[in-house]
């Protein structure tokens, strides 16, 4: 077998071009030292620069001494290092929450020549195979870790775990431990502790063809792709139409991988949504709604993509006390509370345990708010992270659907956003002793009848 280096060179040719800036996800584990050493070693040869990223995610206690870590190596190495940090302690989170903060970040470090790296090893690609199967997973999912998404480029999906602390023993690079990968808490460290163990010892190399088998799969997801393209060319009766006909006489696998392409030009699959079609295609008639504003309607003896425009925009109105009813289907009820009443709600939330995401001390905000939905340039910092976002990148980290951001309504002074609808107030303006006025929004959502407190 080739040794670490040339595979991880191989795949790197393949991933990353000359004049590159490579930016490696770096985390102070074995994994992401190996991939940044590495990278330091060959980056002349590769003719790329090499810079590292970190996240603090707080969901330890001892979290710090990771980015002390990482800050250190490459303070001495000269290497650039972009770091972040949730504000806060955030034990209890979830994996998938550190994922969403930790990707949310790395997509601020995007640009044109920008490749962030990160170090996703072979073991890691059989874990998630397996538990991508036991949750149902079809040709897509079983395909793993994708060597390229985007910005995002994985130059060690051929290696293992025990070849990267190898190499990093080699090279004599020091790594942190992170204590709660001995924990069986997380169903992945489960399957690292017992499940991978025991099917290497009846099947030794079992990691490696894992990682076949997940090559071998997205080469199948490609030709279903091209299949299910070639399907919609075939039954094409206009720009945004099909051919009912067509559609059913079609392998059901090359028919679904079409139904796939169809919603995924609108928003993610789900999984339900292909039962939906199919169901849809059998009775001839009817609609599977996919956004606000498109939806797969059947009749006729076509399949047609139905795209219509729904007001979500609203005219800017001064934010005072009442209640607002407003495009797409939501509402606001705002009440200024002062004396008595504003400290009785206070100390009743506090006692209820109530979330004061939608409670605010008016006299922290310091202009007069309006009322509206987005505008360029708008900037808005989330409760409890202390750091601006624009509303963009805040609504690509929450993946809120495309449809639905220009309809959100928010308070803002000027360009900087107090109040956004889902998120509440805005990171320093949370009551405490000191507040004499209280700001409460109360959003409504009217399509459904429901107050959201």
């Amino acid at each position: 077998m080739e040794r670490f280096e040339d595979r991880v060179l191989a795949a790197c040719k393949g991933l990353l071009a000359p004049k590159d800036r490579v930016i490696a996800a770096v985390s102070g584990g074995a994994d992401s030292m190996a991939l940044l050493q590495f990278l330091l070693d060959y980056q002349d040869l590769l003719d790329v620069s090499v810079e590292a990223a970190h996240v603090d995610h707080r969901m330890r206690p001892d979290s710090g001494r990771d980015a002390a870590f990482v800050a250190r190596f490459c303070r001495e190495r000269g290497v650039p290092l972009h770091s972040f940090a949730a504000a806060g302690q955030q034990t209890g989170r979830s994996e998938e929450w550190g994922r969403q903060l930790r990707y949310g970040f790395f997509e601020t470090l995007a640009g044109p020549g920008v490749k962030i790296a990160t170090a996703h090893t072979l073991s890691d690609q059989a874990e998630t195979l397996l538990l991508r199967l036991a949750r149902g997973a079809g040709v897509q999912g079983a395909a793993g870790i994708p060597a390229v998404r985007g910005c995002f480029v994985r130059p060690m999906l051929e290696v293992t775990k025990a070849e990267a602390e190898d190499f990093c023993r080699r090279r004599g690079v020091e790594w942190v431990i992170d204590e709660s990968n001995f924990s069986d808490d997380y169903a992945r460290n489960r399957l690292r502790h017992h499940a991978m163990p025991a099917i290497e010892a009846a099947c030794p190399g079992a990691e490696a063809a894992f990682g076949e088998f997940c090559a071998r799969m997205g080469e199948l997801a490609q030709y279903l792709r091209a299949r299910g393209e070639h399907l919609l060319v075939s039954a094409a009766a206009g720009p945004d139409a099909w051919r009912l006909e067509t559609l059913a006489a079609a392998p059901a696998v090359e028919r679904a991988e079409a139904f796939r392409l169809l919603v995924e030009a609108e928003r993610p699959l789900r999984k339900g949504d292909i039962p939906l079609l199919e169901a849809l295609l059998a009775r001839g008639t009817g609609a599977v709604q996919l956004t606000n504003s498109a939806a797969l309607a059947a009749g006729g003896g076509l399949l047609e993509r139905r795209r219509f425009t729904r007001k979500t925009h609203f005219a800017p109105v001064a934010a005072e006390p009442g209640e607002y009813r407003l495009p797409g289907g939501f509402g606001l009820r705002l009440r200024l509370l002062e004396g008595d009443e504003c400290e009785e709600t206070i100390k009743f939330a506090k006692t209820a345990k109530k979330p004061f995401d939608n409670y605010a001390d008016y006299d922290k905000i310091s202009s007069s708010l309006c009322l509206r939905t987005r505008l360029p340039g708008d900037m808005f910092r989330p409760g409890g992270r202390n750091v601006d976002k624009t509303l963009k990148k805040l609504f690509n980290e929450k993946k809120v659907p495309a449809s639905r951001r220009d309809a959100l309504p928010l308070l803002a002074a000027g360009s900087r956003v107090v109040w956004l609808w889902g998120e509440g107030f805005a990171h320093g303006l949370r009551p405490d002793e000191a507040t004499r006025r209280l700001l409460v929004v109360q959003p409504l959502d009217l399509e459904h009848r429901e107050e959201k407190q």
